[in-house]
């Protein structure tokens, strides 16, 4: 069977309670969190214990809420 490239993407939709310093305090530990991520999937993957993989990049940004809820995952469109 042929391998098919697949994307994939990772949404926190959060609500925070705090002012900007409090925000900025989760938004530093997500930054954090995908930076130990990228570097565990790294290990397994030279280790053979899991497949390949490709990030392209990762960023963690919080702003101002707009609106009470999020569209589905699958509406989003990403543009460069």
């Amino acid at each position: 069977m042929a391998i098919k490239k697949m994307r994939g993407i990772a949404v926190f939709d959060m609500e925070i309670d705090g002012d900007y310093e409090e925000v900025g305090k989760v938004e530093k530990a997500l930054k954090g969190w995908a930076e130990k991520f990228i570097e565990e999937y790294s290990h397994a993957q030279q280790a053979k214990r899991i497949a390949s993989l490709k990030i392209d990049g990762h960023q963690a940004a919080l702003t101002d809420r707009r609106g009470t809820k999020t569209g589905p995952i699958d509406k989003i469109v990403f543009r460069n």
